[in-house]
């Protein structure tokens, strides 16, 4: 999928942030696509759910190990761990959801989801942590 993605390589991101790039990694080790690409696992399962037995996943998927991630304060630039809070808020309306027709369904998530990110691009905003939308240029599909 990733490949299929970022097939332009201007497009294919420094780091990619993946709960599973442990395993991510040993599959493309040896793929020049990925060759300048950071794999790092995100930094509550880096702590939490990978053993420090597992030497690739230590040397190669550290978050700690790549310092352009991280602040002159310590922080990191990125919510690695966004995706999970994310299911998590949206968990909390499965009950809500369950009943929905999938017009309804796509509806209600797409706006619920664009008001979360209004909320949290204000939020960040007065946090002085300059938020931004990142667009992808439109690309022609090849004739």
């Amino acid at each position: 999928m990733i490949i299929q993605t970022y097939r332009i390589s201007d497009l294919m991101p420094n780091h990619i942030f993946f709960d599973n790039n442990c395993t991510l990694g040993k599959m493309v080790k040896n793929n020049p696509i990925f060759k300048d690409v950071g794999l790092t696992v995100d930094v509550f399962h880096f702590t939490s759910k990978h053993t420090e037995s597992d030497l690739f996943c230590q040397e190669n998927c550290n978050p700690h190990a790549y310092p352009e991630l991280l602040r002159d304060d310590g922080g990191w630039y990125f919510n690695s761990s966004i995706a999970e809070q994310t299911n998590v808020w949206l968990g909390g309306y499965h009950s809500m959801c369950r009943e929905m027709r999938v017009d309804k369904f796509n509806y209600f998530l797409d706006e619920m989801i664009m008001r979360r990110n209004r909320m949290t691009k204000a939020k960040l905003a007065k946090d002085s942590m300059n938020p931004r939308y990142f667009a992808i240029p439109t690309l022609l599909a090849p004739t």
